[in-house]
């Protein structure tokens, strides 16, 4: 049986990850970027460039988007030459991007109208599992159109975990973010308060990660403010539109979220004082300003990688 043609639109640290494990396992794959230069891995792999999202679309059987905000999704998708009007009728489109779920549903309504199937699969769990192909695949739409792409998703992620109907994926994924960020601030506090007593931040890294105050956040982030990277490939910017979107949902459910809505108002903070392309765990550096103190230990590493 051949695979599926793919159509991969938006090649940032997420995407060229995600798009890197289709490449390697065979799919023919067509890409598209603003920027060429992100592409390098994936053509000498064996994929195909094109200069525009017509190109991308034209032999696509399924077309796949990860992009940084709303606005850019709706312009790719059902801005002129966008993936509505040069898919087939009979593909499907994947939105992979963290994104406004009320503009999602009404994208969806469109695309049904030309013929296009859709599903939202936002993806958790960092970057670094892109690369290697383990991060986890939320998936909301018609469980028929899961099952087609399926064999693209397994080979994208690790845990692949159907949501239901259309817009359940984009609910979960923004409140993971939510706690991945709530816990990441956290963590900042935790082992700030130690190490202003004079304990080695080594020494509460490890003991942290042993109690039953521990996170993914901690084992994985607060590495990279022990080495000073911040690295995690993630911008203070797409915190802020995330935390924008979780808040959004909560006010018009009429859920509090006070851990949410501080949460934004400090990343919000930090966005102003570090910059919109400060990475997310910056964030902790409010806290080692107002003590005076970096939080530094030896052997830790400036990247995350795969375990």
């Amino acid at each position: 049986m051949s695979k599926l043609k793919i159509g991969f639109i938006g090649l940032g640290s997420l995407g060229e990850g995600l798009c890197n494990s289709l490449v390697q396992a065979g799919f023919p794959v067509t890409v598209n970027d603003l920027n060429k230069d992100l592409a390098k891995r994936l053509l000498a792999g064996g994929a195909q460039w094109s200069d525009d999202v017509a190109g991308t679309c034209r032999d696509a059987d399924v077309v796949i988007t990860v992009l940084p905000s709303p606005a850019v999704s709706r312009k790719v998708v059902e801005g002129p030459g966008g993936v509505f009007e040069n898919l087939k009728a009979g593909g499907t489109w994947i939105e992979m991007s963290t994104t406004d779920m009320e503009d999602l549903l009404r994208l969806s309504a469109v695309a049904t109208s030309k013929g296009i199937t859709v599903l939202e699969c936002p993806v958790t769990g960092g970057v670094h599992l892109a690369n290697s192909g383990e991060i986890t695949v939320l998936v909301g739409g018609e469980e028929s159109t899961f099952q087609r792409v399926q064999s693209i998703l397994s080979t994208m992620g690790g845990e692949i975990i159907y949501m239901g109907k259309m817009g359940n994926a984009s609910v979960v994924k923004v409140v993971t973010n939510m706690l991945a960020f709530i816990h990441l601030i956290a963590a900042g506090e935790a082992m700030m308060l130690p190490a202003k007593y004079g304990v080695d931040p080594d020494a509460t890294y490890r003991a942290i990660r042993a109690s039953s105050g521990n996170s993914f956040v901690h084992e994985t982030e607060s590495k990279l403010v022990l080495s000073g990277s911040y690295n995690v490939k993630f911008t203070m910017d797409l915190a802020c539109k995330d935390l924008g979107l979780v808040n959004g949902i909560a006010e018009k459910l009429g859920v509090p979220l006070e851990l949410g809505s501080m949460a934004q108002q400090i990343f919000r903070r930090a966005r102003g004082l570090y910059g919109s392309q400060a990475q997310s765990p910056e964030v902790v550096r409010m806290i080692e300003s107002a003590c005076g103190l970096e939080l530094r230990a030896d052997g830790y590493p400036t990247e995350l990688v795969a375990e």
